[in-house]
């Protein structure tokens, strides 16, 4: 094994924002620290996607392969959260990492401001016949870091809102063509869940709230934003720059339609959805990768990007970007970036997920436009919201767990807003304070 320095380790620890050691105790991984030498003409391909999103990539992965020999990828799917950033990251710093890796939008300026991407000029991205403006124009400016790219965005994963179309009939909520009308404010956000609770559904709407930090972040970070809140975070972390007022508001507003007895407050991320499903609930807040799942269920539902119910169109989101681990000394990037490449042309495959396409030819393919109903959440990429960049935010982090376990106690009941936002400062508060160790 590559031996690393007390620097490089704690780097590592910090992208994947858990112990060193629980990433050093699990067995050899393919391309990384006690990595085999790759076939000639190889790509070693880091992601991880399991259950339907791993099958997805699966099958672009058999196209690539089918295309360019058998043994033409090697693809290593690990465990999603803090222990995949903790391996990759490591790998770079030991000198043996990936050819090409998937990386959160969210983390993606902390691996590039720690110096452990590549990063991708235009010269480089036209030897593969690559350009940013065969992307969505907001995702391409969203992965920017200091105006460089580090990365190629593959989707848009947003929160999205979720309607079965039989209550929400019943209740006279779509228009001639069966879609949800317009839904313009608060006031007529919640009229349009008691009018569904009169047509039979037991519940206005669903979303999770036990045992769920990240789904609680989300939905509450759409709130808040929509409400006028600035970032929680500024300076790249070194600030906590949330308003108090309307993050209290935004949690006040939450628990108000469970008390109002619109929307349960013990749903977990599974009986939500099941909730959805099953058609007690007229509305369901999840992530658009939730699609498959309600679709298999066979209830009658469509989708719409989440309404605009107060001042600022606001959606949670974050993307899957396709990066290039830094290698010393540099090799030649155009196999990685060709199967990158391939792997954008393949997104009609990954589109079935429920996530948006951000790759233009296919976004603006006549394939994807009539790919209901995942293509009504299309304006999604127009008012998609990030974590704000620090060591400690994005996917799975340190954030979103310590801010959303307060989000949940709030929606319960179990603490009271003003509670809630002081228990968010202080837990941050030590976070900021801290120069970053990357």
């Amino acid at each position: 094994m590559v031996s690393l320095n007390r620097r490089q380790a704690l780097r590592a620890a910090a992208l994947g924002s858990t112990a060193l050691m629980t990433a050093a105790c699990g067995s050899p991984f393919a391309s990384g620290l006690a990595a085999t030498p790759l076939e000639p003409g190889q790509v070693a391909f880091w992601n991880l996607w399991s259950g339907g999103d791993g099958a997805r990539a699966q099958t672009i992965f058999e196209r690539y392969r089918a295309a360019h020999g058998a043994d033409s990828l090697e693809a290593t799917t690990l465990a999603w959260g803090s222990p995949y950033y903790t391996k990759l990251s490591l790998s770079i710093v030991g000198g043996r990492p990936p050819d090409v890796a998937v990386c959160h939008l969210s983390r993606l300026s902390n691996f590039a401001r720690a110096g452990l991407l590549t990063e991708l000029t235009p010269s480089t991205l036209a030897g593969a016949g690559i350009d940013g403006t065969q992307f969505d124009a907001a995702v391409w400016r969203s992965g920017l870091v200091d105006g460089k790219a580090y990365g190629l965005p593959v989707d848009i994963g947003a929160l999205v809102l979720y309607y079965n179309t039989d209550l929400c009939r019943r209740a006279g909520l779509l228009d001639a063509s069966g879609r949800l009308k317009p839904i313009r404010s608060e006031v007529a956000f919640r009229a349009a869940l008691a009018a569904t609770v009169q047509a039979g559904a037991r519940w206005g709407l669903v979303s999770p709230v036990i045992a769920d930090p990240s789904s609680n972040w989300r939905i509450f970070d759409t709130v808040y934003t929509q409400m006028g809140g600035p970032p929680l975070l500024g300076g790249n972390g070194t600030r906590i720059t949330m308003d108090d007022r309307v993050a209290a508001e935004s949690l006040r507003w939450l628990r108000d339609l469970t008390t109002a007895k619109l929307s349960p407050d013990t749903a977990t991320d599974v009986t939500s959805v099941s909730l959805f499903a099953a058609g007690q609930s007229a509305f369901l807040v999840h992530g658009a990768w939730q699609t498959p799942t309600v679709t298999d269920a066979k209830v009658p539902f469509s989708l719409a990007p989440i309404p605009q119910l107060f001042g600022r169109p606001a959606a949670f989101a974050d993307s899957h970007t396709l990066v290039f681990p830094r290698k010393d000394p540099a090799g030649d990037p155009r196999r990685a970036l060709g199967f990158a490449k391939f792997f954008l042309e393949n997104t009609d495959v990954w589109a079935q997920g429920g996530s948006l396409p951000v790759y233009r030819p296919v976004l603006d393919s006549a394939w994807f436009r009539g790919y209901e109903p995942v293509a009504s959440t299309t304006p999604t990429k127009d008012i998609a919201i990030y974590d704000p960049p620090a060591w400690y935010a994005g996917a799975g982090s340190a954030m979103q767990t310590l801010a959303g376990s307060q989000v949940a106690l709030a929606r319960q009941g179990l603490a009271g807003p003003d509670e809630a936002v002081r228990a968010i400062r202080d837990a941050l508060a030590g976070y900021a304070a801290t120069p970053s160790p990357l």
